[in-house]
């Protein structure tokens, strides 16, 4: 084989169904990338890297892989050339050194720094020799949770491999290596019903089409969705009819096909008697079918699936599509039916069961802090408190219902149609539903003060709660979702004028002396809030202006936006303010007037200002503080910046003439009291040290 040789290398692992979750990250871009670091001294830097993955195989097709890396040239340094030769004659130890280089010594250069030196060179290693470690490497680096093992020599892997296809353009190549229990050939095996026998691929540069002619497999997932999309969207519009978006769902079914065929199937239309979101979800979830909208966003009683096959017959697959799934409607049909049975709060007393946390009670002793809380923030939020309190009580009512035990991501949603059902007006059924949201980074805020009220208390109550019995997050560990849930505080109160000291202090008070929460938790659940407002504000604002804002710990959100959209500005326009806040920021740290324990202010005394700029410095101190107070209280952070720039000049002119630490200690104090009055009205708002 012609060493310098470049070529595409193909590599196939044939094996039993893949688990579909995630199929395409876990497996068919983490193997391949995996295998171009433990090949990168045969691929170009830029290589061209093409994964593939089905739910019967993976591998890739890496293009331009060179048959022998380079070589490499490698320099020793030997012995002193003066110590090296005597009378012109090689010593002992020149010779050593020249037989563990493998040269003679008349082959070494003498430097011009006075040694001996050798060069080396190194030829480059074979892809057969380092082909098996690469791949091993890359796939136990897999991000697999559980493997299975077989054969007697015990091989590991998320499914037993039946064939190992590698090729160099058109070469096998490792064929004595043993991986994973098989040698390398040149064939694969296409679809288990549309295709017949080996498939023989001569050539690296073919598999893709061969694979797809011959064996009637779309090797790429990316190719393969693609298709689905595709076909799905034809289907739709051919029905006038809209796809419902149900995320990851088309990631899943692509994974579980490898010729995939889009059908349209319908079922009874008397289930669309059943809410519609627990249809889409059976459709989706237990059957991996694609929910079909009309044009008023209704779900109607058509549906696409995909199938694996090409038939003769798509009726036949169609009927049997549509039979699963009406058995699998009846059974959302059945659990619907029997739940409304029940009132809300038939199922909230049967939460006396279901343990909570053994810390913190079960979920009714949960519904009673709900209660508490809810009532006490509908006060802030003019909301009536007794109303509060009985939405509270049915907050969790249908995680014991029928549906929401088959169907977990309904609770909440299952909550509003039972409350409907039962005559709950509209804003209690709503606050049900909506008490969960916002869900996620970019999800809706629950609309309604009765709704705010109820997200507010169930985050509120889980953040305390959890926190306090110190199962606080660490690393990326996070099982309570208590980042979610200060997230969503963090959103609701950008929207909504409330103290979150208030509502913390209000949460843990709910949970009185029967239960040992840390003291600290106020605080310490305050200071995560905070961290987590910083992070949603930084996709927007400049981290300085965040951490400035930010460190003054305000306990009221919503100012901050408008006050981030001007602070930057305002940093940019003042430099020798900041300079000077720093300045001042040191000379009172040094004197201790910033630490926790700090010692007592100087009495201020007028008469002892006896420099004209410390009198300026004093008079505009004076003349701005009720000003900027206003300011702040009015949200007015335009005039607030205003005046707050307007100390430029007075107080750069105060460095300039006074000198603080002056050897009189009485004018000292005194200067460093005027100077302290100063740095806390600066800061009040916002920290300035943090802009600069």
């Amino acid at each position: 084989m012609d060493v310098n040789k470049r070529a595409n290398l193909l590599i196939e692992f044939l094996t039993e169904e893949l688990p579909p979750i995630n199929l395409e990250q876990n497996i068919g871009t983490n193997f391949s990338n995996n295998l171009s670091v433990g090949l990168k001294n045969f691929i170009p830097v830029q290589a061209n890297i093409i994964p593939f993955v089905t739910p019967r195989r993976f591998g890739c097709i890496i293009q331009d892989v060179l048959f022998t890396e380079s070589g490499a040239c490698n320099t020793r340094r030997g012995p002193a050339i003066n110590m090296a030769l005597k009378d012109g004659k090689p010593t002992p130890a020149l010779l050593g050194f020249a037989k563990s280089c493998k040269l003679d010594w008349t082959d070494l250069l003498q430097n011009s720094d006075g040694y001996f030196y050798a060069n080396i060179q190194i030829i480059g290693r074979s892809l057969e020799e380092v082909l098996k470690e690469a791949i091993i490497g890359a796939l136990n680096k897999l991000p697999i949770a559980k493997n299975m093992r077989w054969g007697e020599n015990d091989y590991s892997f998320v499914r037993p491999i039946h064939n190992l296809l590698i090729l160099h353009g058109d070469k096998i190549i490792a064929k004595d290596s043993v991986i994973m229990g098989l040698t390398p050939n040149n064939y694969t095996f296409g679809h288990r019903i549309m295709s017949n026998g080996k498939i023989i691929i001569n050539h690296a540069d073919e598999y893709i089409s061969k694979l797809n002619e011959e064996g009637k497999v779309i090797a790429s997932f990316k190719e393969r969705m693609e298709q689905i999309r595709q076909q799905l969207n034809r289907c739709a519009q051919a029905l006038d009819l809209a796809i419902n978006d149900m995320p990851g769902l088309l990631a899943e079914v692509t994974a579980l096909v490898e010729y995939p065929v889009v059908l349209h199937g319908e079922f009874n239309p008397e289930f669309l008697q059943v809410p519609e979101e627990c249809l889409i979800l059976s459709m989706a979830k237990n059957q991996k079918y694609f929910a079909l909208l009309d044009k008023n966003n209704k779900l109607s009683n058509k549906f696409l699936f995909v199938a694996n096959i090409e038939s003769t017959d798509a009726k036949v697959i169609v009927k049997g599509n549509e039979k699963v799934l009406s058995a699998r409607l009846q059974d959302a049909k059945f659990f619907f039916d029997v739940d409304k049975k029940h009132q809300l709060a038939h199922f909230t007393q049967k939460l006396d069961s279901v343990v909570y946390h053994n810390k913190l009670g079960s979920q009714l002793d949960r519904i009673i802090r709900l209660q508490n809380i809810a009532s006490q923030i509908a006060k802030l939020l003019n909301v009536n408190p007794d109303l509060a309190r009985s939405t509270a009580y049915l907050l969790k009512a249908d995680l014991v219902s029928e549906m929401v035990g088959e169907f977990p991501e309904l609770q909440g949603t299952m909550g509003k149609y039972y409350a409907r059902s039962q005559g709950e007006n509209e804003e209690v059924a709503n606050a049900i539903e909506k008490h969960y949201y916002p869900r996620f980074s970019k999800d809706k805020l629950p609309n309604g003060n009765l709704a705010t009220v109820m997200a507010l208390s169930d985050k509120l109550e889980t953040l305390i709660g959890i926190w306090g019995i110190g199962l606080q997050p660490t690393g990326e560990k996070d099982p309570f979702a208590l980042r979610r849930a200060a997230l969503g505080v963090v959103r609701i109160l950008l929207e909504h004028n409330l103290d979150i000291m208030q509502l913390l202090t209000i949460s843990y008070q709910s949970f009185a002396d029967k239960y040992s929460l840390n003291t600290n938790s106020i605080h310490q659940v305050y200071k995560f809030i905070l961290n987590r407002l910083e992070n949603y504000l930084a996709t927007d604002y400049s981290l300085n202006c965040i951490k400035s804002a930010l460190n003054t710990e305000p306990r009221i959100f919503t100012q901050i936006p408008g006050l981030l959209k001007i602070l930057d500005n305002f940093a940019r326009r003042n430099p020798e303010l900041l300079q000077a806040n720093k300045r001042i920021q040191n000379i009172l740290s040094k004197n201790g007037y910033l630490a926790d324990n700090q010692p007592s202010l100087p009495q201020f005394d007028t008469s002892l200002l006896d420099n004209n700029a410390e009198k300026v410095l004093y008079d505009h101190w004076l003349n701005s503080t009720d000003k900027l107070n206003l300011y702040i209280n009015n949200h007015d952070w335009v005039s607030y910046f205003n005046v707050l720039g307007s100390f430029n000049l007075v107080i750069t002119d105060f460095f300039d003439k006074v000198m603080v630490m002056t050897d009189d200690l009485d004018v000292q104090k005194n200067r460093i009291a005027l100077l302290f009055k100063f740095y806390t009205l600066a800061n009040k708002l916002c920290k300035l040290s943090e802009l600069d």
